[in-house]
Protein backbone atom coordinates (compact mmCIF):
# COMPACT_ATOMS: atom_id res chain seq x y z
CA UNK A 1 0.00 0.00 0.00
CA UNK A 2 2.82 2.70 1.07
CA UNK A 3 4.54 1.68 -2.08
CA UNK A 4 1.29 2.08 -4.69
CA UNK A 5 1.26 5.42 -3.00
CA UNK A 6 4.68 6.11 -2.99
CA UNK A 7 4.12 5.45 -6.60
CA UNK A 8 1.27 7.62 -7.23
CA UNK A 9 3.15 10.41 -5.51
CA UNK A 10 5.79 10.41 -8.15
CA UNK A 11 3.55 10.19 -10.93
CA UNK A 12 1.94 13.37 -9.82
CA UNK A 13 5.23 14.70 -9.19
CA UNK A 14 6.74 14.05 -12.72
CA UNK A 15 4.33 14.92 -14.55
CA UNK A 16 4.12 18.49 -12.87
CA UNK A 17 7.83 18.62 -13.60
CA UNK A 18 6.62 17.50 -17.13
CA UNK A 19 4.10 20.44 -17.11
CA UNK A 20 6.42 23.11 -15.66
CA UNK A 21 9.21 22.31 -18.34
CA UNK A 22 6.70 22.09 -21.06
CA UNK A 23 5.78 25.86 -20.10
CA UNK A 24 8.99 27.13 -19.88
CA UNK A 25 9.78 25.96 -23.63
CA UNK A 26 6.71 27.43 -24.58
CA UNK A 27 7.45 31.09 -22.50
CA UNK A 28 11.07 30.22 -24.34
CA UNK A 29 9.35 29.84 -27.61
CA UNK A 30 7.55 33.01 -27.08
CA UNK A 31 10.18 35.09 -25.75
CA UNK A 32 12.34 34.21 -29.06
CA UNK A 33 9.11 34.77 -31.43
CA UNK A 34 8.93 38.71 -29.59
CA UNK A 35 12.70 39.22 -30.29
CA UNK A 36 12.62 38.27 -33.85
CA UNK A 37 9.65 40.37 -34.22
CA UNK A 38 11.24 43.54 -32.43
CA UNK A 39 14.49 43.30 -34.46
CA UNK A 40 12.07 43.24 -37.64
CA UNK A 41 10.30 46.37 -36.29
CA UNK A 42 14.07 47.90 -35.75
CA UNK A 43 14.61 47.08 -39.08
CA UNK A 44 12.18 48.94 -40.52
CA UNK A 45 13.02 52.00 -38.98
CA UNK A 46 11.52 54.93 -40.27
CA UNK A 47 9.99 56.71 -43.08
CA UNK A 48 11.67 59.72 -44.00
CA UNK A 49 10.22 62.29 -46.19
CA UNK A 50 11.89 65.96 -47.50
CA UNK A 51 10.23 68.24 -49.50
CA UNK A 52 13.66 69.75 -50.88
CA UNK A 53 16.87 70.62 -50.01
CA UNK A 54 16.42 74.21 -51.40
CA UNK A 55 18.05 76.79 -48.20
CA UNK A 56 19.26 73.66 -46.15
CA UNK A 57 22.93 73.91 -44.69
CA UNK A 58 26.09 72.44 -45.95
CA UNK A 59 29.07 70.87 -44.81
CA UNK A 60 31.90 69.78 -46.77
CA UNK A 61 32.55 66.08 -46.50
CA UNK A 62 35.20 62.99 -47.39
CA UNK A 63 32.86 60.79 -48.95
CA UNK A 64 33.05 56.97 -49.80
CA UNK A 65 31.42 55.86 -53.14
CA UNK A 66 31.24 51.99 -53.86
CA UNK A 67 29.79 50.20 -56.77
CA UNK A 68 26.00 49.31 -56.59
CA UNK A 69 25.17 45.49 -55.63
CA UNK A 70 23.55 44.59 -59.12
CA UNK A 71 27.00 45.56 -61.21
CA UNK A 72 27.26 41.67 -62.35
CA UNK A 73 23.70 42.36 -64.36
CA UNK A 74 25.07 45.55 -65.77
CA UNK A 75 26.52 46.01 -69.30
CA UNK A 76 29.56 47.11 -70.11
CA UNK A 77 28.68 51.23 -70.92
CA UNK A 78 26.65 51.48 -68.07
CA UNK A 79 29.84 49.91 -65.91
CA UNK A 80 32.29 51.86 -67.48
CA UNK A 81 30.45 55.05 -66.67
CA UNK A 82 30.07 53.81 -62.97
CA UNK A 83 33.57 53.52 -62.85
CA UNK A 84 34.19 56.34 -63.96
CA UNK A 85 32.13 58.40 -61.79
CA UNK A 86 33.44 56.16 -59.06
CA UNK A 87 36.94 56.81 -60.06
CA UNK A 88 35.86 60.70 -59.59
CA UNK A 89 34.32 60.98 -56.17
CA UNK A 90 35.74 58.08 -53.72
CA UNK A 91 37.27 59.50 -50.71
CA UNK A 92 37.36 63.26 -51.73
CA UNK A 93 36.07 65.59 -49.77
CA UNK A 94 32.56 67.16 -50.90
CA UNK A 95 30.17 69.45 -50.15
CA UNK A 96 26.79 67.68 -49.44
CA UNK A 97 23.56 68.68 -47.60
CA UNK A 98 22.72 68.21 -43.64
CA UNK A 99 20.61 65.69 -42.84
CA UNK A 100 19.45 64.77 -46.60
CA UNK A 101 20.07 63.36 -50.09
CA UNK A 102 22.70 64.93 -52.10
CA UNK A 103 23.10 64.70 -56.23
CA UNK A 104 26.66 65.00 -57.24
CA UNK A 105 26.78 65.26 -61.26
CA UNK A 106 28.96 62.98 -63.31
CA UNK A 107 30.86 63.06 -65.97
CA UNK A 108 28.21 61.29 -68.99
CA UNK A 109 25.81 62.85 -70.74
CA UNK A 110 23.98 62.11 -73.41
CA UNK A 111 20.93 63.47 -75.81
CA UNK A 112 19.50 60.29 -76.95
CA UNK A 113 17.37 61.19 -79.82
CA UNK A 114 15.69 57.70 -79.85
CA UNK A 115 14.17 58.35 -76.96
CA UNK A 116 14.07 61.54 -76.90
CA UNK A 117 15.71 62.06 -73.47
CA UNK A 118 18.65 63.49 -71.76
CA UNK A 119 20.90 61.34 -69.79
CA UNK A 120 23.35 62.06 -67.40
CA UNK A 121 25.20 60.38 -64.64
CA UNK A 122 25.27 61.16 -60.90
CA UNK A 123 26.31 59.97 -57.96
CA UNK A 124 23.79 60.18 -54.93
CA UNK A 125 25.14 60.69 -51.12
CA UNK A 126 23.38 59.60 -48.23
CA UNK A 127 24.74 62.56 -46.19
CA UNK A 128 22.18 61.70 -43.12
CA UNK A 129 23.04 59.95 -39.84
CA UNK A 130 21.61 56.47 -40.74
CA UNK A 131 22.10 53.54 -43.14
CA UNK A 132 19.18 54.05 -45.81
CA UNK A 133 17.01 52.17 -48.20
CA UNK A 134 13.84 52.30 -50.34
CA UNK A 135 14.94 55.75 -51.65
CA UNK A 136 13.19 57.67 -54.11
CA UNK A 137 13.29 61.35 -55.25
CA UNK A 138 12.33 63.50 -57.85
CA UNK A 139 14.99 65.57 -59.82
CA UNK A 140 14.95 68.75 -62.53
CA UNK A 141 17.39 70.60 -64.73
CA UNK A 142 17.66 73.97 -63.97
CA UNK A 143 17.28 75.75 -67.39
CA UNK A 144 16.39 73.03 -68.68
CA UNK A 145 15.76 74.84 -72.04
CA UNK A 146 19.36 76.10 -72.38
CA UNK A 147 20.87 72.91 -72.32
CA UNK A 148 20.14 72.30 -75.45
CA UNK A 149 18.99 74.98 -77.84
CA UNK A 150 14.87 74.74 -78.34
CA UNK A 151 14.67 71.97 -76.51
CA UNK A 152 13.27 71.43 -72.71
CA UNK A 153 13.36 68.59 -70.24
CA UNK A 154 11.11 67.05 -67.99
CA UNK A 155 11.60 66.63 -63.94
CA UNK A 156 12.40 62.80 -63.99
CA UNK A 157 10.88 60.40 -60.99
CA UNK A 158 13.71 57.76 -59.57
CA UNK A 159 11.17 55.02 -58.48
CA UNK A 160 11.95 53.59 -54.98
CA UNK A 161 15.53 52.24 -54.69
CA UNK A 162 15.89 49.16 -52.28
CA UNK A 163 18.41 47.55 -50.44
CA UNK A 164 19.35 45.16 -53.54
CA UNK A 165 20.16 48.41 -55.75
CA UNK A 166 21.77 50.58 -52.96
CA UNK A 167 23.35 47.53 -50.68
CA UNK A 168 24.18 48.89 -47.33
CA UNK A 169 23.51 52.51 -47.40
CA UNK A 170 25.40 53.85 -45.02
CA UNK A 171 25.82 57.75 -44.13
CA UNK A 172 28.64 59.43 -45.94
CA UNK A 173 29.16 57.01 -48.71
CA UNK A 174 27.42 56.88 -52.06
CA UNK A 175 26.22 55.12 -54.85
CA UNK A 176 26.47 55.84 -59.03
CA UNK A 177 23.33 56.47 -60.86
CA UNK A 178 22.64 57.32 -64.26
CA UNK A 179 19.49 59.99 -64.94
CA UNK A 180 16.91 60.15 -67.63
CA UNK A 181 15.07 63.40 -68.47
CA UNK A 182 12.14 63.05 -71.12
CA UNK A 183 11.99 65.82 -73.67
CA UNK A 184 9.00 67.84 -73.84
CA UNK A 185 7.21 67.62 -77.48
CA UNK A 186 10.01 64.65 -78.83
CA UNK A 187 9.46 64.82 -82.58
CA UNK A 188 12.00 62.13 -83.38
CA UNK A 189 13.18 64.09 -86.25
CA UNK A 190 16.52 64.17 -84.62
CA UNK A 191 18.63 61.38 -85.96
CA UNK A 192 21.85 61.46 -84.22
CA UNK A 193 22.91 61.88 -80.68
CA UNK A 194 24.79 64.24 -78.95
CA UNK A 195 27.64 64.67 -76.13
CA UNK A 196 26.68 67.19 -73.02
CA UNK A 197 29.21 68.80 -71.03
CA UNK A 198 27.71 67.67 -67.96
CA UNK A 199 30.00 71.24 -66.27
CA UNK A 200 26.68 72.97 -67.89
CA UNK A 201 23.91 71.16 -65.93
CA UNK A 202 22.85 72.24 -62.47
CA UNK A 203 20.51 69.71 -60.80
CA UNK A 204 17.91 70.12 -58.09
CA UNK A 205 16.45 67.39 -56.10
CA UNK A 206 13.02 67.24 -54.30
CA UNK A 207 10.32 64.98 -52.97
CA UNK A 208 13.21 62.85 -51.01
CA UNK A 209 11.29 59.96 -49.45
CA UNK A 210 13.56 56.72 -47.62
CA UNK A 211 13.39 54.88 -44.68
CA UNK A 212 16.25 54.38 -41.96
CA UNK A 213 17.48 50.98 -41.26
CA UNK A 214 18.53 50.68 -37.14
Amino acid sequence: MNNRNWLKGLGITMIATTLFLTGCENGDAEKTDTEEQTENVEEEGKEVKIESNEGKPQHEQLIKVMMRPEADYLNDETLTVYEQDIKKYDQTNQLITNDSITLLIGDYGYYDPVWGSLDCSAVIINGTDSSIKDLSFQVSIEDSDKVIPEKVFLDSTVQELTKAQLGNFLPNTGVPIVLSFPEENATGADKNGKKINTNNLKIHIKNIQYKTVD
